[in-house]
């Protein structure tokens, strides 16, 4: 589907729910449907964006700010998230968020050390 098919059908409403779910979870789906699709009024289709990985930076820094833990909690577990993003989300509200935030800061910084160890032999 196009971004222009997308935008036609989304504004008419005719895109079902399982549809917009689908878009959100593909690999495939161009980074401008994942930007509409992450201002979807249910939760579930803005936590499926959150979780794409190949959703922009620029969203997922949107989306850390969702009102819905879930949400922020995928941000923090997206590899896709700045690290600045994460120092923030570390600090959430919410146990889950905050944790997802911590594993995800874990596991770039072991992968550094695995890069550096790497250059030194």
């Amino acid at each position: 589907m196009t971004v222009k098919e997308f935008k036609i059908q989304y504004a008419l409403g005719t895109l079902t729910y399982n549809m917009k779910c689908e878009l959100a979870d593909n690999l495939n789906t161009s980074k401008k449907i994942l930007e509409i699709l992450s201002k979807d009024k249910h939760r579930s289709i803005r936590n499926r964006v959150a979780d794409n990985p190949n959703t922009s930076k620029t969203i997922l820094t949107i989306l850390s700010k969702d009102d819905n833990w879930q949400v922020r909690g995928s941000v923090a577990y997206n590899t896709n998230t700045p690290i600045e993003i994460l120092k923030i989300l570390f600090t959430d509200e919410s146990y889950y968020v905050k944790s997802s935030a911590e594993v995800s800061i874990n596991r770039r910084k072991a992968q550094k050390l695995r890069n550096m160890e790497e250059i030194l032999t």
